[in-house]
């Protein structure tokens, strides 16, 4: 019994994971957001840390400008619930880099925007971004609007 409830578990999983990567494909860029695979004492897993977070927030950062640690160094200045935003710069760079800014979806976390000037309105909406995190962007006009 507790075997066929044991593959029945391990079905729904791999199902809800395949829908999560369809919805993906359909939305953006995405890093899935996974549970540590460390066991606590009572035997349940532990929930991620505000490390693990840091960590997918990264590798969102990365896969959506086509890089890795080794090109880039990606720094995180505010993580405010579902919400981050951070610095981007090239290893070894002199020169100032820009920011980016990453919303936590159903999927993981996802960069939205990357720049060094402020994001156009259209390219944050659909993620909610709290005022504190993104004050001002940029309207179709282009024009800079305070929300």
């Amino acid at each position: 019994m507790a075997k066929g409830l044991g593959f029945a578990l391990i079905g729904f999983l791999i199902v809800i994971v395949g829908i999560g990567a369809f919805l993906a494909g359909k939305k953006g860029i995405s890093i899935k957001v996974s549970t540590p695979s460390t066991s606590s004492p009572s035997g349940t897993l532990s929930t991620p840390t505000l490390e693990d977070e840091t960590e997918f927030i990264k590798q969102a950062v990365y896969k959506k400008l086509n890089s890795d640690e080794t090109k880039l160094v990606v720094t995180i200045s505010k993580i405010q619930g579902n919400y981050a935003k951070g610095g981007v710069t090239d290893v070894g760079s002199e020169v100032g880099g820009g920011y980016f800014l990453a919303a936590k979806t159903q999927t993981g976390w996802v960069e939205v925007y990357d720049g060094q000037s402020n994001p156009t309105c259209s390219e944050i909406a659909p993620y909610n971004f709290p005022t504190d995190v993104v004050p001002e962007c940029m309207d179709a006009n282009n024009n800079l609007t305070t929300r």
